[in-house]
């Protein structure tokens, strides 16, 4: 009988292995960037919490608030990336000089290091040079225009609460997911099943839930200066952050390193939003201090540095497992935002909250669950082609070179 029972119980969790992963567990890959998406999802919602206790301090900062988080991303990704196109530089002309070397039969141990030095003098290192092979998705007009994309869609969804109820930003917001699904099926040829549509209805209703339980206890009738212009502004926001991260997202199949989108992200969203705040905000920073005093300077650095580390993270999550993946998964962060708001901007007031909140964060687990069993929408050629080695861009001479000196036997270090 006992055998029985066992056996009776491993068929009951076969059963509901199949019924959660019918085509087997998604790969490991997929499965790290929908868990580093919650990593994102925290830091959103610290800069969340931020954002509301500069706003209660009454600070409206909406472009300066998005250009420190470009000035930080333009300061540690920009020399990072000209280092790394140097390194590159050098790559190259040692590749030259080994070609060069070999085709004349003169080729020796000091041959490329000899041949670096005289390059040197003839083709210096410019890093705002594009290589002419460079794909298109990795180009400096294409750059821009994700840079434009995104300092848009921060400002747009900071400026909206100005004009409707937190309510409504928090679930209009959502449309990221549907957006970001049809741009990445237009774009990466990304392949959605029903099963992805469902486990991401799931988390949104799930979010719905404890959003409108929220409004609906604290009686909230804030519904802003312009309810209309507000959630205009909002959906203008949700359409430009999936744009932006399929935008990355392509750029990262093309072969482009966290790196390289970070450091144009920074130096083109440092230039556009600084227009902006001289256009728009030329005078609000300096009243910072006055309206909201140490705290709301403390609260502004916060948001900028919690913001830096979780653009520092995204290309990874879409690296591994997309646009609409790493939205849904965002969608988490509201959770937590309102975690933190019970626990520093006052209790839950009301046991119908409790339940709601709880409920809420099973509905959404379970849809995060549902929509990461459906697996990677990417097709295999295009997964496969972002999964090459560093040598993709490399010819013959430059990855014998690059081999050596990665077992330590190139030239000077």
């Amino acid at each position: 009988a006992r055998a029985g029972e066992v056996k009776g119980d491993r068929l009951l969790a076969m059963g509901l292995f199949e019924l959660v992963f019918p085509s087997g567990l998604p790969d490991a890959r997929w499965t790290q960037g929908f868990v580093l998406a919650q990593g994102t999802a925290l830091l959103s919602a610290s800069s969340a919490v931020a954002s509301t206790a500069l706003v209660e301090r009454g600070a409206n900062l909406p472009a300066w608030q998005s250009f420190f988080i470009y000035i930080l991303l333009a300061a540690f990704y920009v020399p990072s990336h000209w280092r790394a196109l140097a390194r590159d530089h050098d790559r190259r002309a040692r590749a030259e000089a080994f070609a060069s070397g070999a085709t004349s039969g003169e080729f020796d141990d000091d041959a490329p290091s000899s041949a670096v030095a005289r390059s040197s003098f003839s083709a210096s290192f410019r890093p705002w040079r594009k290589r002419q092979e460079t794909p298109v998705t990795r180009s400096t007009a294409r750059y821009a225009a994700l840079a434009l994309i995104d300092t848009q869609a921060n400002y747009f969804i900071v400026k909206a609460f100005q004009y409707t109820s937190l309510t409504s930003v928090t679930l209009l917001d959502c449309a990221a997911i549907p957006f970001s699904m049809a741009l990445s099926r237009a774009a990466l040829g990304g392949a959605y099943l029903r099963r992805h549509v469902f486990g991401g209805s799931i988390s949104v209703a799930g979010l719905a839930l404890l959003v409108l339980t929220d409004a609906y206890v604290r009686g909230a009738n804030d519904s802003g200066s312009n309810p209309a212009l507000g959630d205009f502004m909002v959906l203008l926001a949700a359409f430009g952050y999936a744009a932006s991260n399929v935008l990355q997202e392509a750029a990262l199949l093309d072969g482009a390193s966290t790196v390289e989108v970070l450091a144009h992200v920074g130096g083109f969203g440092t230039v556009f939003s600084g227009i902006q705040c001289i256009i728009l905000e030329r005078e609000s920073l300096g009243r910072l201090h006055a309206t909201a005093g140490v705290a709301g300077i403390a609260e502004l650095v916060v948001f900028a540095v919690s913001l830096f580390a979780m653009y520092s993270l995204v290309p990874e999550v879409l690296r591994r497992c997309g646009a609409a993946a790493f939205n849904v998964g965002m969608l988490s962060s509201d959770v937590w935002a309102f975690i933190a708001r019970v626990l520093f901007f006052g209790g839950f007031g009301d046991v119908r909250a409790v339940v709601a909140f709880f409920a809420s964060f099973i509905i959404v687990s379970l849809g995060l669950v549902v929509f990461a069993a459906a697996g990677d929408p990417l097709p295999p050629e295009r997964k496969n082609q972002s999964a090459s080695s560093r040598y993709a861009e490399l010819g013959e001479e430059e990855a014998i070179i690059a081999d050596i000196e990665d077992r330590g036997g190139g030239g000077s270090k």
